[in-house]
């Protein structure tokens, strides 16, 4: 009975030991700063109590299971908060990080070695624009001069892939050309960008060196995308015992804004029942960058139009047609006619004169006279006629035969 006691109490024990450290960390709160583009991050704890007299230290590991072995100073702390700077030019740090996105700090104080924080859960992972040297190149850079820099990951651990992905989304264009007219951070795009990365189609670096402390090379050289406008230049490391590390430069092919002048449209266009119309504005001048535009119709029961201009008539009747430009806000307007279609058999019929003949004289009775399988002005079948001849013929020729034998 004793060693069930035991069991239980040691149990219990672990249990709380478990469940104490979380509690003690429930009012804590962190946020984090990075600030270098190698994995390198300043964490500011807040909700804490400490007292300013006594010096303090952390630790990092990988698991909340893992014992900290070795302490670093704090040296920016308050008797409410503290800074913990993870460096990422320090090799215990580069281990943990190049190994989870989620490490564990654990605070203690100094003086007299009592835990202040345990095991706090905080995030590694380093941002997409944040993998290299760069966040935002020209199309047409070339890296041969100014290779491309990744920390940690290198030719010795891993091995660099890119390909291209042209960005769509327009709030991240109009966000990204706004930062560019301001001269701003292109980091604060982050959290509009794309974080699922490709999962084929990779390219292997045209060059990838470095050894140690980490990498460096280029995509290609010079830099060429397929076509105008802003992309990603995905970035794959795939490491040899460490994590998979996905990142990207954006590259920059965007052609300069050509605004509108003015849109037109046809005045006038018909278009028959049963059939359909595209309309297609002219642009002036002809390479305005913005052509988009949205459609309106007057009456949509004599005809309707859709995003590509394209009118399905309704009813006889006439509609104007609108197209309006997003740029500048420009109209243009055209009058639609639907028509009845040419080629439809009239429901009239032909009148008819002089007792039954057409308007031009003639008639559209049958001439029976001159019907097919019989005789002209006679009204008497062909067959008829044969019949009779041969029936006369066969008379003829018995008549014949049978004086001859009577005569014998």
């Amino acid at each position: 009975m004793t060693k069930v006691k035991n069991i239980i109490m040691i149990l219990l024990i672990s249990i709380l030991l478990l469940i104490i450290p979380n509690i003690s960390n429930a009012a804590i709160e962190v946020t984090r700063n990075i600030y270098a583009n190698n994995g390198s991050a300043k964490y500011e704890f807040t909700g804490l109590t400490l007292n300013t007299l006594h010096e303090y230290e952390f630790g990092l590991t990988k698991t909340p299971a893992t014992e900290v072995k070795n302490w670093h100073p704090i040296t920016n702390y308050t008797e409410e908060t503290a800074t913990v700077n993870i460096s990422g030019g320090t090799s215990e740090f580069v281990d943990v990080i190049t190994s989870v996105e989620i490490g564990y700090i654990t605070i203690r104080d100094k003086t007299d070695e009592s835990v202040i924080v345990n095991h706090y859960e905080i995030d590694l992972s380093i941002p997409y624009l944040n993998i290299t040297n760069y966040n935002v190149i020209n199309n047409g850079k070339d890296f041969r001069t100014n290779n491309i820099q990744v920390n940690f990951w290198n030719a010795s651990n891993s091995y660099a892939y890119y390909q291209y992905e042209k960005i769509t989304d327009e709030a991240v264009i109009s966000k990204y050309k706004e930062i560019k007219d301001n001269h701003g951070d292109f980091n604060s795009l982050q959290s509009l960008l794309k974080t699922n990365a490709p999962s084929s189609n990779w390219t292997r670096w045209k060059y990838w060196n470095g050894y140690g402390g980490g990498g460096f090379g280029y995509t290609q050289s010079p830099v060429s995308v397929p076509d105008n406008g802003l992309y990603y230049m995905w970035i794959f490391l795939a490491g040899n015992n460490m994590r998979d590390l996905y990142g990207y430069i954006l590259v920059d092919n965007l052609q300069p804004e050509i605004a509108l002048d003015s849109i037109s449209l046809p005045k006038t266009k018909e278009v028959e029942l049963g059939k359909t119309l595209t309309l297609t504005p002219t642009f002036s001048p002809e390479n305005t960058t913005n052509k988009i535009v949205t459609w309106s119709s007057s009456d949509e029961s004599v005809a309707t139009v859709d995003n590509a201009g394209k009118i399905t008539p309704k009813e006889i009747g006439s509609t104007i047609i609108t197209v309006t430009s997003q740029d500048g806000n420009k109209r243009a307007s055209c009058t639609v006619t639907v028509i009845q279609t040419a080629n439809e058999p009239s429901n009239e019929k032909p009148s008819l004169e002089n007792n039954g003949g057409s308007s031009n004289g003639t008639t559209n009775e049958k001439d029976n006279s001159v019907a097919t399988g019989k005789l002209p002005y006679t009204g008497f079948s062909v067959k008829l006629i044969v019949s009779l001849i041969v029936l006369v013929s066969v008379s003829i020729f018995s008549y014949l035969k049978l004086k001859k034998y009577r005569n014998i």
